[in-house]
Formats: C-alpha cells, structure tokens, sequence
C-alpha cells in the first residue's frame, strides 16, 4: 500500500506539464500575431503619404480589436448550437434559394439571349427546382398544405403580383425571360407561404430572420477574403467589392448597413440588457466598416434613417442620440465659430465622399439610372394597360441603351410598373405598406411580448433601409428578396395574431 501511494505522486505532475505546453502555444501564438501585425504595419508604412500614421494606428487598434474578436467568438459559439439544435426543414431550403442568388459572371443580354443556359444559370435552375420539387412534395403531402397562405394577407399580395407577372408573359418583349423570372420569384414565394403555414409560433419567424441575416454575414466575409487574393478587383475605384461571388458594391454597402442595424438595436434592446454584447459589438463595427469601404450612398443614408427609425421607437436609443446630440452640436459649434476653415474643409471632404470622384452629370443621372427610367417610362406611355412584360426591361430599356450588363433597372418601382403596369404594381405596393402597417403596430401594441416587439423594431430598421434602396435598387422585386420577405413574414403574424387571437402571447398554428 506504501507504494501504492508513492506511485500517485508523479501523476500530480501532469498539471504542471499541461500548464507549460499552454504557455508555449499561446506563447507562439503572440509572436505570430505580432509577426503579422508588424508585416501589415509595414506595408501600409510604405503604401502612401499617411501610410505611416494608418500604421501607428493600426498597432494601436490591434489589442483590442483582437480581444474583442475572441470575447465574440465566444459568444458566437451558444449561439451555433442553438441554430444546430433548431434546425427544420425550410432551413436547407432557404439556404438553397440563397445559393441560386450567387453571381460567378456578368454577361449581356444578348450573350443571356444566345446562350440562357450556361453553367451558372444551370446551378441557379438546379437549385430553384429542388426548392420547388420539395414544394411539390410537401403540398401534397400536405406538411403544410400552404396554397392558401399563397394567396392571403401579404404574402397573398406578393402572390398577385407573381399571377400579373405570369400572365404579362402573353405580350412580353421576352416570353422566355419573363415566364422564368416570373416562375422563379413564384417560386420563393411559394416558400414562404410554405414556411408562414407551418410556423407555430413568433420563434419560428424570429428563427427565419436571424437565418437571414446569418447569409448577409457570410458574404461579407467571403468579401473580405477575396481581399488579399484579388486585391486589385477588390477594390473596384476604390470601393470595397465582391470578387468571388460577383457583389457591385451597392450589395457590399446594403449587406454592411443590416448587419450594423441589427447589431446597434440588440446592443441597446427596447427592454432589459443586452445579451453577447461582443459579437453584437463585433458585428455592428464590421458590417459599419464594410458599408463604408463600400462608398455605398444610399445604403450610407438608409443606415442613418434606420438609427433615427430606432431612437424614435426605443427610449434607450432615444436617450443615447440625445445625449450624445448635446455632447457634440456645442463643440461643432465652437469649432465653425472660431475655425470657419475646418467647417468649409469638412464639408469639402463630406461632398468629396458622397460624389465619390464621379462628374456633376454622373452625379445629377444618378449614375446614368435616370436615363433607363426615362426610358422605360417612355415605353410604358406606349404599353400603358400592360406593360412591356415583367423583368423586360433589361432587354426593351437596358440593351437598346448600350448598358446590357446591367441585369435590372435599378429601381423596383420602374422595373415592376413598365412590367406589369397597375396590375402588378397595386399588389406590390400593397404587400409593402403592409409590412409596415402591422410592425409598427406591433411595435407600439402593449399585447405584444417584450421579446416580439423587440424583434419588430429591428425589423422597421432594415424595412426603412429597404424602401429606401427600392428606389434606386432592385431589392424586393427580384430574385430572391430573401431579408425582404423574413420582414413580411413577421409582418404577417403580426396581422393574424391581432386578427384571430389578439390576447394571445404566442402565434398559432391554426391561425397561421
């Protein structure tokens, strides 16, 4: 027994052991953080004039930015397990609608006209049609039977723009085009009628959004890391893009402005703490950073109107604008009173930055869109009953104009009014105002939960930045408005919930 006991002594040494082969890793891991930051730090030194003081504050930023960066992927890990342990069977199939988005080349519309099905409109097809096959599947199964969620309520709106978009195929410049688009964009609405018909409660919906957003998040990083390996295309004019897959800097500026939203409102909730404050804190200062690299005007002015969306509904934002308001407007004040110059010099750069280098004309066209639009619009005054056909733009307007790489006319409104004309564009509008009608309800309604009000909040934020865009982007008419419609879809409970069961906390299925 004497030595047996003896013979556990050296098994206490272990933990030293351990203790020593972690210092040793963590050791190494330092020096080659530091190794890192050193060959960055003297790269931008040499890069240009203020290359040595974007240097200087790079080292300065680093230790904190990696220590956020840790505490976030501490939070983020819970967080993964609990999508894995929520897994349902829309899930892969919204994943999927996702991936048939993806871009890996730019054509015209004649090489579209030539040769429609090239490897990448193969994926594309080949996605939407197993989406449409489980469709199938489940509605004759009925696991949901989900055809009359397609055509009631706002989803039911969003329905009735894809039966006018359909039967403007008679009369299309493009028969083929339209039929496509028009089936492909029935398609996704079909899903989502699908998934609104087997929600059982407002979980379900919140579960569909945060989904959403996770697909804006992992592109960005997949932008992010094209950087270093296509450096030159990355940054297109000095604007932060998407390489592989193909994303126009405008989707890069819009993808930043939703992860920020969302970040900014559940880092400062209507009610109660926040919750993973560093991922959130993480998530707001990369999707703000991404945004602005982008030089993405709209998706720049949508984020500021969220922020004043939010602050008008939350009373903690409300405070936080209004005490930051007094802190600030009396040093600008002092500032532009003694130093007119760094007011005007301000200003400068501010329209230097907005103008983004470009000519007045360029300016003043929008970019050339005004152009299309007047164009298009030119060609409904001849069609004014039926429109050119849905999605004919980019063959009646885009190609006649010279600009056929251009997929879409770059507003939602023109794209689906020289379309449709009214047919389509009265249920599209009214699917859109709507969704706002029942969250902001849902927001100011006291027979909402904390929690549900909360998510309507983040919600009118991102819709706000999306009508915004809607007018300059094709952002809720084309293939596949995925953020778009996780907004209607809760806008859609909201409105059931209120209708069928108004002193009810949770969302039923039989309402749903």
């Amino acid at each position: 027994m004497g030595t047996g006991t003896l013979n556990r002594v050296p098994g206490t040494s272990a933990a030293p052991a351990i203790g020593q082969r972690r210092t040793v890793v963590l050791l190494a891991g330092f020096v080659l953080l530091g190794l890192a930051i050193a060959l960055v730090a003297g790269y931008f030194a040499g890069s240009s004039d203020s290359g040595l003081l974007i240097a200087a504050v790079g080292i300065l930023l680093a230790p904190p930015l990696i220590t956020l960066v840790v505490m976030a992927g501490a939070d983020l890990m819970p967080m993964a397990r609990v999508l894995s342990a929520n897994w349902t069977w829309w899930h892969p199939l919204w994943l999927l609608t996702f991936a048939s988005m993806l871009v890996f080349r730019i054509r015209e519309g004649s090489a579209a006209t030539a040769n429609p099905l090239d490897a990448n409109a193969l994926m594309r097809i080949a996605c939407e049609g197993f989406v449409a096959f489980s469709l199938i599947v489940r509605l004759v199964l009925r696991k949901p039977f989900w055809l009359g969620s397609l055509f009631r309520g706002l989803v039911g709106a969003l329905g009735l723009y894809c039966v006018a978009s359909i039967i403007s195929t008679a009369w299309s410049v493009n028969p083929p085009w339209t039929a496509y688009k028009s089936f492909e964009f029935l398609v996704d609405v079909s899903l989502l009628a699908s998934i609104v018909a087997s929600a059982e409660s407002w979980l379900d919906f919140k579960k569909l959004f945060d989904w959403t957003v996770t697909f804006y998040g992992a592109a960005l990083v997949v932008v992010w890391i094209n950087v270093p390996i296509f450096p030159t295309d990355a940054w297109d004019g000095g604007r932060l893009t998407g390489v592989i897959p193909v994303e126009a800097s405008n989707a890069v500026g819009a993808e930043g402005a939703v992860l920020a939203l969302v970040a900014l409102c559940r880092l400062i909730p209507m009610f109660g703490r926040a919750k993973n404050r560093a991922w959130y804190l993480f998530l707001f200062l990369f999707g703000l950073t991404s945004m602005v690299l982008s030089q993405t005007r709209n998706a720049e002015a949508a984020f500021v109107i969220g922020v004043l969306l939010i602050a008008a509904f939350s009373p903690p934002m409300r405070k936080l604008v209004l005490r930051v308001t007094a802190v600030v407007a009396p040093i600008i004040a002092v500032s532009v009173y003694f130093n007119q110059w760094m007011w005007h010099k301000a200003t400068e750069v501010a329209i230097s930055f907005f103008a983004r280098e470009q000519s007045t004309d360029a300016v003043e066209s929008l970019s050339g869109r005004l152009g299309w639009w007047t164009y298009g619009l030119h060609l409904l005054s001849q069609h004014p009953f039926t429109g050119i056909g849905a999605y004919g733009g980019r063959f009646a307007v885009l190609d006649k104009l010279g600009v056929g790489s251009a997929a879409m006319m770059h507003s939602d409104w023109i794209e689906v009014v020289i379309g449709t004309s009214f047919w389509g564009l009265i249920p599209f509008t009214a699917a859109l105002l709507g969704a706002w009608w029942y969250l902001i309800r849902c927001v100011r309604g006291s027979k909402f939960t904390e929690e549900q009000r909360q998510l309507a909040l983040e919600m009118i934020a991102l819709l706000a930045m999306l009508t915004l865009h809607s007018f300059f982007n094709d952002e809720m008419s084309w293939h596949a408005p995925l953020l778009y419609f996780s907004i209607v879809a809760y806008a859609e409970f909201a409105r059931r919930r209120n209708k069928y069961d108004p002193d009810s906390m949770m969302g039923s299925n039989r309402y749903l």
